[in-house]
C-alpha cells in the first residue's frame, strides 16, 4: 500500500506537470507551489485514510508557504489551520534537547567528550551485557545515537496521567542494557535523548521543560509550544485529534501522555516548528519576531527579541556537521540531525512519530529552504518521505547521472543472504521477540541483484562500488560491511544499522522449532486422552514421568493463553497492547509462571535420564518420553532466547 501511494503521488505530479507545462519550477512561485502540494495531499489523505495534514515551507528567514488540508476534528469539522492547530511533533522534540546541550557546551558547563556519569546523579554501568568493559558514554555518543543502549518501547508513553513518574525516577528505573561499544554502531535511542535532557536539568538547575521554555522556545517565538504534560484549556482546545482507520471508520484519540517527554512530548503548531527550522537555517540566529496573533494566550507577552542568537554560528555549524557515519558513502548523523541525500543535495532533518501523529522536518542548509509536514494519523513516515522526494524531484532535480547498479559477482550470493535485525532492538527483555517478528531478509534474485525485504516492503539493489549498493528504481543506498568475507552489517542512511542474526535466533530456526515442539506436545495430550479409554492394563511405573510432563504441558498452555489475553487487551484509541502503556500484574504473573516452566523442563530432563538409565516402562515409552523432553527443552530454549522468562 505504501509503495502504491508513493507511485500515485508521483503520478499525480507528472500529470500536473504535463497538463500545465508552463507551471514554474521556482519554489518562490507560490501559486505553482500550492498546486503542487494540493495534488499530493489530495492523493495522500484519501489513499491512506488520513483526516488532516499541514505543510509549511520556509526560506530566507520567513514562512514562504503554509496550508492545512482536511480536519483536525472530524466530528465538529474543525479544519487544520497552520499556526493555530496544535499537534505532537514526536521525535522532532529532540531537536530542542540537542540545542539545549549545545547551549551549555558553549557556556563551558558541559563537555561533549566527558563521561556522562560525571553529570548524572546515578551511574551508568561500565560493561555491556557480554561483560565486556567498554569506554564510557559521552554526550557525543548520545547526540549521534552511538551510545550502545538497547531499545525499550514500554512506558515511553503511558495510558493515564496518574502513571507519569518524575522524569529522573523514570530514567533510573528504566535504564536499558548496554549492548554495543560506544561509538561503534548507530542505534536510535529515545532513552539516550532523555538522558541528555536530564543532564541539562542537573547542570542548569531547571526542569527540562522550564529550561526549554526559557532558553529556546520563547526566544524563538514558538509561542504555542510547550513540554508541559498538563497545559492550559486554551491550548488544549487547539490540539488536533489523532486518528487511526479501522473497520471502515476513524477512531479518534485526544491526549497522549509521554513519560520520556523531552524525547517526544512537545506540543506545537506547524508555524512554531517552522521557526525552529529558520533558526537552524540561519545557524543559530533568531528568526524575525512573529506577528502578534491569536496564537498568544491572554496576558502572554512576546519575549526573546533582545536575544540575538540561540547559538553562536560556530556552534551551530558544528551541530550541523557530520559527526558519525557507518560508511563514508552513506549519510549519517550530525549532532542530533539525521543526514539524507536527495538528487545529490544534502538534506538534514528528523522524523517524528507518536501514537497519534506523524511528522517530518527537512531542510537544505546550502539552499536555505526547509519543509515541515504533519499528519494527524500514526505510522505515516512513508508519506512525508515520499512528499519530500517529490518536492526534491520537482524543485531540486538531479543534475548528475548516477552510476549504473550492477549485479553482484556470481558465486558470492551466500556472502550476503540471510536474516538481519535492527540495532535498534531489545536484547535483554521480553521485547526481544520483536527481533523475530520484524526481520530484514536478504536474498539474491535470478538476475543477481540483492532483494531486501522488511516491514512488508521489498526493494532491489545493485552494486555501484565494493560493498556499496544503489536501489534499482529508487534513490536509496545501503552499504555492507564484512567479516571473514561474509556480510555482518548493513548500514543505511541516518541512525539505521542492521546486524546479521545468529542462526539460533533467526525466525527460520525458532518458528519451525516452536511449531514442531507444540505439535508434538499436543499430539501427546491427544494420545494420552485416548489412552484413558483403553482397557489394556497400564504400567504404573511410568505414572510419575507422565505427571511431570502433563504439568509442563498444561502450564505451557496456560502461559500461552495468558499471553494471548495480554496482547488482546488493547488501548481503544491507540490499538496497541495495554502492557506497553501501563504496569501489568498479569505480565508479572506470566513471567513467574514461565520461570516455573523452565524449572519443570529441567525436572523433565532429569526424569528422562532416570527413565532411560533405569529402563522404566517400555522401549516405546522411553523413546516417546525422550522426544517429549526434547520438545519441552525446545520451548524453554525459545523462551530463553527471547527473554520471555
Amino acid at each position: 500500500m505504501r509503495r502504491i501511494c508513493t507511485a500515485a503521488v508521483l503520478l499525480v505530479l507528472v500529470l500536473a506537470l504535463s497538463a500545465a507545462s508552463a507551471q514554474s519550477t521556482n519554489v518562490h512561485d507560490l501559486a505553482a507551489l500550492e498546486a503542487f502540494f494540493d495534488g499530493i495531499f489530495a492523493v495522500q489523505l484519501a489513499g491512506n485514510k488520513v483526516p488532516g495534514a499541514e505543510v509549511v515551507v520556509v526560506s530566507d528567514g520567513q514562512i514562504l508557504f503554509s496550508k492545512g488540508y482536511g480536519y483536525a476534528d472530524l466530528e465538529n469539522k474543525v479544519p487544520m489551520v497552520p499556526g493555530i492547530t496544535l499537534h505532537r511533533p514526536g521525535s522532532n522534540s529532540k531537536l530542542v534537547i540537542w540545542t539545549a546541550v549545545m547551549q551549555l557546551v558553549e557556556q563551558g558547563k558541559l563537555d561533549l567528550y566527558t563521561d556522562i556519569n560525571t553529570y548524572l546523579d546515578f551511574s551508568i554501568p561500565s560493561d555491556t551485557i557480554s561483560r565486556k568493559d567498554v569506554p564510557p558514554i559521552t554526550l557525543h555518543h548520545l547526540m549521534t545515537h552511538t551510545a550502545g543502549f538497547e531499545d525499550e518501547v514500554a512506558m515511553v508513553f503511558v495510558s493515564r496521567p496518574e502513571l507519569l513518574k518524575p522524569f529522573g525516577q523514570y530514567l533510573k528505573e528504566h535504564l536499558p542494557a548496554r549492548v554495543f561499544t560506544p561509538g561503534s554502531v548507530m542505534a536510535y535511542s529515545n532513552y539516550g535523548a532523555g538522558l541528555a535532557a536530564y543532564i541539562v536539568e542537573l547542570v542548569s538547575g531547571q526542569p527540562f521543560a522550564e529550561y526549554a521554555q526559557e532558553h529556546i522556545l520563547t526566544p524563538l517565538g514558538m509561542d504555542s509550544a510547550s513540554f508541559d504534560q498538563e497545559f492550559s484549556p486554551s491550548l488544549a482546545q487547539r490540539l488536533s485529534k489523532g486518528y487511526r482507520y479501522e473497520a471502515g471508520r476513524f477512531v479518534a484519540g485526544d491526549m497522549e501522555y509521554v513519560q520520556n517527554y523531552p524525547a517526544g512530548g512537545l506540543i506545537a503548531s506547524s508555524h512554531d516548528m517552522a521557526r525552529l527550522i529558520m533558526s537552524l537555517l540561519s545557524l543559530g540566529e533568531l528568526p524575525p519576531a512573529a506577528e502578534p496573533a491569536e496564537e498568544l494566550e491572554e496576558g502572554q507577552e512576546q519575549e526573546g527579541e533582545s536575544m540575538a542568537r540561540l547559538l553562536t554560528e560556530e556552534t551551530a555549524r558544528k551541530m550541523q556537521t557530520q559527526q558519525f557515519a557507518g560508511h563514508p558513502q552513506i549519510p549519517g548523523m550530525t549532532y542530533g540531525l539525521i543526514e539524507s541525500e536527495y538528487n545529490g543535495y544534502r538534506v538534514l532533518g528528523h522524523g517524528g512519530a507518536t501514537l497519534l501523529f506523524s511528522t517530518g522536518l527537512y531542510f537544505l542548509p546550502e539552499e536555505n529552504i526547509g519543509i515541515y509536514v504533519v499528519y494527524n494519523s500514526p505510522g505515516q513516515s512513508e508519506l512525508h518521505s515520499s512528499l519530500m522526494a517529490a518536492f526534491m524531484d520537482r524543485y531540486f532535480p538531479s543534475e548528475a547521472a548516477g552510476q549504473e547498479p550492477r549485479p553482484i559477482t556470481q558465486g558470492t550470493e551466500a556472502n550476503y543472504t540471510g536474516v538481519y535485525h535492527s540495532s535498534r532492538s531489545n536484547f535483554t527483555g521480553i521485547e526481544s521477540v520483536l527481533r523475530v517478528l520484524q526481520p530484514l531478509t536478504v536474498t539474491v534474485d535470478a538476475e543477481g541483484y540483492l532483494v531486501l525485504s522488511a516491514y512488508g516492503e521489498t526493494r532491489r539493489f545493485g552494486e555501484i562500488s565494493p560493498g556499496l549498493f544503489q536501489e534499482l528504481n529508487g534513490a536509496g543506498k545501503v552499504a555492507f560491511s564484512f567479516q571473514d568475507g561474509k556480510a555482518e552489517r548493513i548500514v543505511m542512511p541516518g541512525p539505521s544499522t542492521w546486524l546479521r542474526t545468529p542462526w539460533q535466533q533467526s525466525p527460520g530456526f525458532l518458528i519451525p522449532l516452536t511449531c514442531a515442539a507444540v505439535l508434538f506436545m499436543l499430539g501427546t495430550i491427544v494420545g494420552w486422552i485416548k489412552g484413558l479409554f483403553r482397557t489394556r492394563p497400564r504400567r504404573s511405573s511410568f505414572f510419575l514421568p507422565k505427571a511431570v510432563a502433563l504439568v509442563f504441558i498444561l502450564l505451557f498452555i496456560t502461559i500461552v493463553v495468558m499471553w494471548g489475553e495480554l496482547l488482546a487487551a488493547t488501548h481503544p484509541a491507540y490499538d496497541i497492547p495495554l502492557l506497553v502503556l501501563e504496569p501489568s500484574s498479569t505480565l508479572k504473573a506470566v513471567l513467574l509462571l514461565t520461570k516455573i516452566l523452565m524449572g519443570l523442563g529441567t525436572l523433565m530432563l532429569v526424569t528422562a535420564v532416570y527413565v532411560i538409565v533405569a529402563k522404566k516402562g517400555t522401549v516405546w515409552q522411553r523413546i516417546h518420553y525422550a522426544l517429549l523432553t526434547l520438545s519441552a527443552l525446545s520451548v524453554n530454549l525459545i523462551l530463553w532466547q527471547l527473554n520471555l522468562w
